[in-house]
């Protein structure tokens, strides 16, 4: 068995997809969204304290000394974007959209902070990260770094500053385990016999929060706005 192993460099696109309460994506026409508008994501684990259990004995001499082992709670996400996308802040807030009066359908121009829903979203975060100096694969396709954070919950607004100065905003979220994703809803792998782009091979765990893997499957395009989400295909 050979491993693949990557030195990674840059940030080459992001996708979002809207979930439900219990993590599964929620099919619509604008469950998912695919940008390059980001300057960062920043992943910070979040352990639980780690539990001492010591006991001396009559003479002053250890006689027990145990720890527990370190419990992962979460990892905190802190996306930093350029291009202020107002789908992508209502698929990862729930803060609400605003639209004009253009007729038959209006254009979504911007968004409202509204702390009735603000933070109430659900959704999963891909990102693709470029792996440079690379010999091409199998048929000439190019690999890349495939992070899919299957389940992020509670996002909160950083600060955000308007100024001589370019205007990027900061949105922090936590990963969540019970995700429903399964495989989920798109093919972000090559098959390694017949180069067939399709799902992950295997679902996502219950206590699964991260998921990483090289892939030669090209990028999805980025766009402005969100897209539709299809509702998949039965048994």
């Amino acid at each position: 068995m050979a491993t693949i192993c990557s030195s990674l460099a840059r940030g080459r696109a992001m996708r979002l997809t809207r979930l439900d309460g219990c993590g599964n994506p929620v099919p619509g026409p604008t469950g998912s969204l695919v940008t390059k508008g980001f300057v960062s994501v920043t992943a910070t684990p979040v352990y639980a304290d780690i539990e001492d259990i010591t006991q001396t004995d009559a003479n002053g001499d250890n006689c027990i000394d145990d720890q527990s082992d370190p419990a992962l709670r979460w990892l905190t996400l802190a996306m930093n974007f350029c291009l202020i996308d107002p789908d992508a802040i209502n698929i990862i807030t729930g803060d609400p959209l605003v639209v004009d009066d253009a007729t038959p359908t209006p254009n979504t121009v911007g968004f409202r902070i509204d702390s009735s829903v603000s933070g109430s979203a659900n959704f999963a975060l891909e990102i693709w990260s470029g792996k440079p100096g690379q010999a091409c694969g199998v048929g000439g396709s190019e690999q890349f770094g495939y992070w899919l954070y299957p389940f992020v919950v509670q996002a909160q607004w950083g600060e955000y500053v308007v100024e001589n100065g370019a205007l990027t905003i900061t949105l922090t979220g936590r990963t969540s385990a019970g995700s429903g994703w399964g495989v989920g809803p798109y093919n972000v792998r090559a098959d390694a016999v017949t180069q067939t782009p399709e799902p992950l091979l295997t679902p996502i765990g219950e206590s699964q929060h991260v998921h990483f893997e090289t892939v030669s499957v090209p990028i999805p395009a980025a766009g402005c706005g969100a897209v539709e989400l299809p509702v998949p295909p039965g048994p």
